[in-house]
């Protein structure tokens, strides 16, 4: 080695040196290879992560379109089968699901023919589990409404690219809405059973009013024109106490089947408003013709009064009116048993208001708050002075209210009470037609030979309106339903026709409607015991000109017949 040159010496260290780099050289291409594949690695997990993603991101966007549009639909359309197979087939457009299917109770909505949509996927509709279970890849989830399992939706997933969490949370939304849909269809379902039940309630009530109101007037109307006609003959003392007790019951009778009658019409929603011109005069003789007489037999005095000028006429329904006076002068006399009942009315910025004060026992302060109430009396004892139904006041309040008005009262135990009502009513430009401004001059004939036929399919009112006709010098045909009407017409000239309305093989809307169609313009009169606006205009719908109703009297008909003749 001592011996080595200079030159062998330095081409030693050249090839230990190109050694010693070869082998760094080798190294460090082992660790750029070990780098590289690590590289790879990690740009193949960033590929399959991007992918995992954008499947994610596409199948949570599929899902909210699908939640979007038919959300609408649930909300504007009947839940029914080819909307819940349209949304079905909506899922399973999107890249997560390939099949879906819906299992819905039967009888849970009466708009759905099937309980099963799309194709089983074997998932236990006895068992539904309160939360999301999963076999192999077939996802199920409860369809739950009020906390009540109702139906189960079923999904085979697909699951490449999408963990299941994700399924699941996005299809947890999808049962949220199908809970919804349903639980609105049932609400709606229900709405719909109650408010179909209550309009064929309302529509009985209706029906059993008119009916009821029908039975109970037409039997007074022979009880109380039986008792007017018996008033004109020949009557000894004993006869005439007796028929006068018989008119006045019959009277009573009267206003109690009208209280009785209209309490149901308000329940029934019926209770409507019929204007007519009247004038007040009209209003302050009824009612002093009916409770002058009555006091006087008391002993109290009785009085009515008018403060400043009136309206010559008014537009208002002077029935209901009247019946609001009649039940607050009747209440004044009744608990009245000395002193006075004064009725005074005056009229101010269209409005007339009428005070009904008295002298009597007084009204306590603890009974004024239920006075209104039906059935309700300041004494309920049954030791109790005055007799009534009770519904009156309340009938006298709805009225009042019906006509935009107001009812007040003021009393005092001992010394009397003061009822004051104030009604709007407008002013009519001419008079109402009466007895008084019926121009008889203008007649082509007299009364007397005036032919009439009488169309009723009861005897007793047959006779009734033939004895009332009699007094008048009038002998009337009689047909007892609208076919025999038909034929006295068609052989006949008849002036006037009272026309029943309610008979058997044809009614009086039935034989009107025909004889107007065949140009039959004479007047014809609908005898009525409807009292509802409803059946009023039928009356006038169908061809007759005016109407008359049960019960009438003697008067009421010539009237009519001096109006219409």
């Amino acid at each position: 080695m001592a011996n080595d040159s200079p030159l062998e010496r330095k081409l030693a260290r050249e090839i230990a040196a190109r050694k010693e780099a070869e082998t760094l050289l080798e190294q460090k291409s082992l660790e750029l290879y070990e780098t590289n594949q690590q590289l790879q690695l990690v740009l193949n997990q960033l590929k399959r992560q991007n992918l995992q993603d954008l499947n994610k991101l596409e199948f949570e966007q599929q899902i909210n379109e699908a939640l979007i549009h038919f959300g609408r639909a649930f909300l504007s359309r009947t839940l029914d089968d080819g909307l819940i197979l349209s949304f079905l087939e909506c899922l399973e457009s999107s890249s997560a699901l390939e099949k879906v299917h819906l299992y819905i109770e039967a009888d849970c909505i009466a708009s759905l023919n099937s309980t099963e949509f799309g194709e089983s996927l074997g998932a236990d509709v006895t068992n539904i589990k309160p939360y999301a279970t999963w076999q192999e890849n077939i996802l199920s989830l409860p369809i739950e409404v009020d906390h009540k399992a109702v139906g189960i939706l079923s999904a085979l997933v697909n699951e490449e690219g999408i963990s299941r969490d994700f399924v699941v949370s996005q299809m947890l939304l999808v049962g949220e809405l199908l809970c919804s849909a349903i639980s609105r269809q049932i609400i709606l379902s229900s709405h719909q059973e109650a408010r179909t039940r209550a309009e064929e309630s309302e529509r009985s009530t209706k029906e059993f009013v008119a009916m009821i109101n029908h039975e109970l007037r037409t039997p007074l109307n022979g009880l109380l024109g039986s008792a007017e006609l018996l008033d004109s003959t020949e009557l000894d003392e004993e006869q005439r106490t007796l028929l006068t007790n018989l008119a006045h019951s019959g009277d009573l009778l009267r206003h109690i089947i009208n209280d009785i009658l209209d309490f149901s019409k308000m329940n029934a929603g019926m209770m409507e408003l019929i204007p007519s011109t009247f004038q007040w005069s009209e209003l302050r003789n009824m009612v002093h013709g009916i409770f002058e007489p009555k006091a006087r037999e008391k002993g109290i005095e009785f009085t009515t009064s008018e403060s400043g000028e009136l309206p010559i006429s008014f537009i208002g329904d002077f029935e209901r009116i009247g019946q609001i006076l009649v039940n607050l002068v009747g209440n004044a006399v009744k608990f009245t048993s000395e002193g006075s009942v004064t009725v005074s009315t005056s009229w101010k910025s269209g409005r007339l208001t009428i005070s009904v004060s008295d002298t009597g026992v007084g009204i306590a302060e603890e009974a004024i708050k239920e006075l209104y109430s039906p059935f309700v009396q300041a004494d309920r004892t049954a030791k109790r002075h005055f007799e009534g139904t009770g519904l009156g006041l309340a009938i006298c309040k709805n009225l009042v209210e019906l006509m935009s008005g107001t009812i007040a009262l003021e009393s005092e135990v001992g010394k009397g009470s003061c009822f004051e009502v104030t009604i709007p009513l407008k002013v009519a430009d001419k008079l109402p037609i009466n007895e008084a401004n019926i121009d008889t001059s203008q007649r082509d004939k007299p009364l007397e030979e005036i032919s009439v036929l009488v169309v009723d399919d009861i005897r007793m009112n047959q006779v009734i309106i033939n004895q009332m006709l009699k007094k008048l010098s009038i002998t009337p045909d009689i047909a007892n339903n609208g076919i025999e009407a038909i034929t006295a017409l068609g052989g006949k000239r008849y002036d006037l026709v009272f026309m029943d309305c309610r008979m058997p093989e044809m009614d009086g809307f039935e034989a009107t409607t025909y004889l107007r169609e065949q140009k039959y313009q004479l007047p014809i009169i609908a005898l009525t015991a409807g009292t509802t606006l409803e059946e009023r205009e039928k009356c006038i719908e169908c061809g007759m000109d005016d109407i008359l109703t049960k019960p009438y009297s003697a008067k009421d008909l010539q009237l009519m017949l001096e109006k219409w003749a």
